[in-house]
């Protein structure tokens, strides 16, 4: 999951939930990112989820339509650094810095302590324009990183339901909130300063402004490494 900053509140936090429709232990984790999505912590933490479905249940009765080999690779990488245990559902990433299983309401508010007692640089989107083919953006990053940091561009649709046939939620609906459907690292950023970008639509997403979804941008170390900085809006 990612995070915004407002101009009043510039803490953010980036939360990644790594779930499967096929796992039938993920709508518990579905359903605790439902209930902080774009919520303010007492400490002034804005919360941005990013529902990032993996493929590896897709061999046990159906295929997850929203999961791509990307977010699976993602997840693979953040367990080689995170995770004894290997990658598994669901799980939870937050700021590329702690996991830990994603219905663990405890677990989670215990690595938001902590994160608030780290520093975190200013990533803020300036202004944006829907083209026919994406999105073009204008962002600010203000900080001075030890090293060169990638952005990545995230595309999601605010809500996704399903009805499951097959598998181990058969006989579900499946509600989700901020689903990825494309992520992708757009721009380097090295010191403050304004940069442009082009996002493109991946396919099946629609082109029209105000049709529920957002766009996302966040900041973040190589080798999948900590997440400074974050921004959010709708398109």
């Amino acid at each position: 999951m990612t995070v915004q900053s407002t101009p009043r509140h510039h803490r953010w936090r980036s939360w990644n939930c790594l779930p499967s429709e096929g796992c039938s232990s993920c709508p518990p984790a579905d359903s605790l990112l439902r209930q902080i999505n774009l919520k303010q912590t007492t400490a002034g933490q804005l919360i941005v989820g990013i529902s990032e479905h993996v493929t590896y249940w897709n061999n046990l009765g159906r295929k997850d339509p929203y999961s791509s080999r990307v977010f699976t690779e993602r997840q693979s990488v953040y367990a080689s650094r995170l995770s004894p245990e290997g990658s598994y559902t669901p799980q939870m990433v937050l700021n590329g810095r702690d996991q830990f299983v994603g219905s663990d309401g405890p677990a989670l508010e215990r690595a938001l302590r902590d994160d608030a007692r780290r520093e975190h640089l200013k990533l803020r989107i300036v202004s944006s324009a829907l083209t026919s083919e994406g999105i073009d953006v204008k962002f600010a990053f203000a900080g001075n990183p030890s090293k060169p940091l990638g952005v990545i561009a995230v595309l999601a649709d605010d809500t996704d339901r399903s009805n499951v046939l097959r598998g181990e939620n058969s006989g579900r609906q499946l509600q989700h909130v901020s689903v990825a459907r494309s992520l992708a690292r757009v721009a380097t950023v090295r010191d403050e300063g304004e940069q442009l970008i082009h996002v493109s639509f991946p396919e099946g997403l629609s082109r029209s402004s105000g049709s529920g979804h957002h766009l996302i941008l966040f900041a973040q170390e190589s080798h999948r490494g900590a997440i400074l900085g974050a921004a959010t809006m709708p398109l």
